[in-house]
């Protein structure tokens, strides 16, 4: 009997152990997401987004709610789009893949080569070289053309839904 009760006690606690391993794994890929510019882009796009609206609908006195939750709203529409992105990653690159790739945009040739590129030494761009030609690096390259065509999908859906639920908030006055 108490065999019986170790053994269902840990299968209760299996889905528990298996999802800790998986957020982890969510968790580092949404890390990367936001170390190597890929999260910067969607704030642009997001930002443009705004602009392009405010030129077709500016703000005033009777929209001003609108515009204030359109801004404010920017934080959960990047979620939202970085939750579309972690799955893609999940099927191309183990976890341990995962942490190498954020590993490397965590080192200054990393943090440079997003935020600018002018500002790479020689030894800089040296082990950009290094990381490109190893392991990941090719395994990184192998997978452009997939990983394009999969984020492709899903920014297409996301920003065709944040342009028309934005376009109709703003349009219904």
């Amino acid at each position: 009997m108490n065999n019986l009760k170790k053994i269902l006690c840990c299968l209760l606690f299996l889905p528990l152990t298996i999802t800790g391993q998986e957020s982890g794994y969510s968790e580092d890929v949404s890390k990367y997401l936001d170390s190597n510019g890929t999260m910067l882009q969607y704030e642009y796009a997001y930002a443009e987004l705004i602009k392009i609206l405010s030129g077709h609908y500016p703000e005033n006195k009777g929209n001003a709610h609108k515009w204030k939750y359109l801004k404010e709203n920017r934080s959960k529409e990047l979620k939202k789009m970085k939750h579309l992105l972690i799955p893609i990653y999940e099927s191309n690159f183990t976890k341990s893949e995962i942490n190498r790739m954020l590993t490397f945009y965590k080192t200054e040739a990393g943090t440079l080569l997003i935020k600018d590129r002018t500002k790479m030494t020689e030894t800089h761009k040296s082990e950009l070289k290094v990381f490109y030609i190893s392991e990941i690096g090719k395994k990184i390259n192998a997978k452009q053309e997939i990983l394009s065509q999969e984020v492709s999908k899903v920014s297409e859906v996301w920003s065709r839904n944040l342009y028309m639920s934005s376009l109709n908030l703003l349009k219904n006055e």
